[in-house]
């Protein structure tokens, strides 16, 4: 036995083809898709000359950049920035993921905030991981100095509930951090910690 397809109906006012847009048409919408979704071209030029990037540069939006919320790849970037604009530095823990969500886990990230005259507080971000190999480290002054203000505040609550053993491991911590920032030449930023 023979099996035959019938089509499905087609209502008698459906089109069946569209013509293309001509190449003009397409390039003038993709102009003004970008420009809708640019951010403001006078903050990011204050901003890129503030945290002294280079000429051009915008924020990703593909990987949730914006104008004040900037992600770098390694610590020694956020380093560099860190150095030649000073600013404001912390950490929290986060949860991150791959990118299909099929694995998790938690994350050190480390915030480096900068006030930018006519903007505000600009981050600048990255992830605190141990591998030098892929440009990660955790001797530079900003990741330094960042694991001894978390150690610090993480000393004082250990004191404060009188657990001395938890104080000793710590202590060390903060040793090692003022090591790395008295090499690095940078130990008065521990004083103003």
């Amino acid at each position: 036995m023979a099996m035959q397809i019938v089509p499905a109906p087609v209502r008698a006012d459906h089109h069946r083809t569209t013509a293309p847009l001509p190449p003009a048409a397409l390039y003038a919408m993709a102009r003004i898709e970008q420009a809708l979704a640019a951010p403001d071209r006078d903050l990011v030029a204050k901003v890129g000359q503030a945290l002294g990037f280079s000429r051009g540069w915008k924020p990703n939006a593909h990987l949730g950049e914006t104008v004040t919320r900037i992600t770098v790849w390694s610590q020694i970037e956020l380093n560099t920035v860190f150095e030649r604009v000073g600013g404001t530095v912390t950490t929290r823990q986060v949860e991150r993921s791959t990118s299909d969500g099929s694995a998790t886990w938690t994350a050190t990230e480390i915030t480096l905030t900068v006030q930018v005259p006519d903007v505000g507080p600009v981050e600048v971000v990255t992830d605190i991981e141990d591998d030098p190999e892929h440009g990660y480290r955790t001797d530079v002054p900003v990741v330094a100095l960042a694991r001894y203000q978390s150690a610090a505040v993480h000393y004082r609550a250990l004191a404060a509930n009188g657990d001395y053993e938890g104080c000793e491991y710590v202590r060390d911590e903060m040793a090692l951090c003022r090591c790395q920032l008295a090499d690095a030449g940078r130990l008065d930023l521990t004083e103003a910690a």
